[in-house]
């Protein structure tokens, strides 16, 4: 009997980085379910849109712990590397 391989795969929009901020840079990724839309900021009516098996928004919704790690604030969607772990197991 043949052997069936599968791969799952995953994105993780991530927050932007101090040089990204101080370069004023927008979003251009937004998140629905596992489907992923990346629109031209230039021609915003231009979307591409991808779907993945496991889509992750970690761009906003945080703020940091006492120990500087993020964490979601409050009720939102925002995916801190303890769900990613927990999901990817």
């Amino acid at each position: 009997m043949p052997s069936v391989d599968s791969v799952k795969v995953a994105v993780r929009v991530r927050p932007f980085s101090q040089r990204e901020k101080d370069a004023g840079s927008k979003c251009v990724i937004s998140m629905n379910s596992n489907s992923t839309s990346i629109y031209d900021p230039r021609n915003p009516e231009h979307v591409k849109t991808f779907t993945f098996d496991l889509a992750f928004w970690s761009h906003s919704g945080f703020l940091k712990d006492k120990n500087g790690v993020l964490v979601p604030a409050g009720c939102n969607s925002y995916a801190g590397q303890v769900r990613l772990c927990a999901k990817a197991n």
